[in-house]
């Protein structure tokens, strides 16, 4: 019994060390091209059997801001005590203002690792990728966003996705987005004041799938 348990454990160590080394010489060859660490995380899903739990390639439709707030005074000084929901509906309304509402803001991940988000008909390009397992998403904008990266959670909902970043990386966003897209005004700094009565408050967006 104790032999047959032995074989199985080598054919099992042996296996192991196979894959391994085929896995360590596809990131070798992979080592120097460009993306290469994406490449390789990607590499890297498809050997262990981890998977993310959103798969990004595709177009996606903006319905919405993606609220989250933490800590002990996260609902204090906005209009008393407020349910999440509606601070939610605060920021959309913010947001609408300078453009970014449903139908008119839309996200493509393609699978070479770019991407491009486009706000009332402008493109903004850049690159993107997944880290800590799929859990996260980091957009890293091109020139005309003064290449400005974004880290945040990405998490599958009933619709589609969401992608909730540091609230004030997001204002940041707005901010250059709006001046880009030739809409900058007031209302970025009414939603950074909104923001500062809040304990890290997340802000982002809620993503449908485009069929």
């Amino acid at each position: 019994m104790k032999r047959i348990i032995s074989v199985f454990a080598a054919a099992s160590l042996l296996a192991g060390a196979a894959s391994a080394q085929s896995l360590g010489n596809l990131v070798s060859s992979l080592a120097g091209s460009s993306n290469a660490a994406n490449t390789i995380s990607n590499v890297i899903y498809a050997f262990t059997g981890n998977t993310q739990a959103v798969s990004l390639p595709g177009t996606w439709n903006y319905t919405g801001p993606a609220i989250s707030v933490g800590g002990e005074n996260a609902l204090a000084n906005v209009t008393g005590t407020v349910a999440s929901s509606s601070v939610e509906s605060k920021v959309g309304g913010y947001l609408e203002k300078v453009g970014i509402r449903s139908g008119a803001v839309t996200f493509v991940f393609n699978e070479d690792l770019s991407f491009t988000c486009t706000i009332k008909s402008i493109p903004l390009q850049g690159t993107w990728r997944t880290i800590s397992d799929g859990n996260k998403v980091q957009l890293q904008f091109g020139k005309t966003m003064k290449y400005l990266s974004m880290t945040g959670t990405l998490t599958s909902t009933a619709t589609g996705c969401k992608m909730l970043f540091d609230g004030k990386r997001f204002l940041d966003f707005v901010k250059k987005a709006m001046t880009y897209v030739g809409k900058a005004d007031g209302t970025a700094s009414a939603i950074t004041s909104l923001s500062g009565s809040y304990d890290k408050l997340q802000i982002g967006f809620n993503l449908s799938r485009k069929k």
